[in-house]
């Protein structure tokens, strides 16, 4: 697998668990249950940082791609 195709499908995987660690957390607000708010805000900020840290890395190669576009034009 490529690298972007691997990263793409972390960031997308990051993403998920983001939105599911936060509905854990509703759910243990919800049922009154510290422990799952625990595991479901860990969750949710786990999955955060690897996508922030996909993504970024995602835009400096975007951003490096176009500086070498950019530098052929002129």
């Amino acid at each position: 697998m490529q690298e972007p195709t691997l990263e793409a499908t972390i960031s997308a995987a990051a993403s998920k668990a983001t939105y599911t660690g936060a509905g854990t957390s509703v759910m243990g607000w919800a049922l009154s249950s510290e422990f799952t708010i625990l595991i479901g805000l860990l969750v949710a900020v786990g999955g955060f940082f690897v996508n922030w840290y996909y993504r970024h890395k995602e835009d400096k190669r975007q951003q490096a791609e176009h500086d070498r576009r950019m530098g052929l034009y002129e």
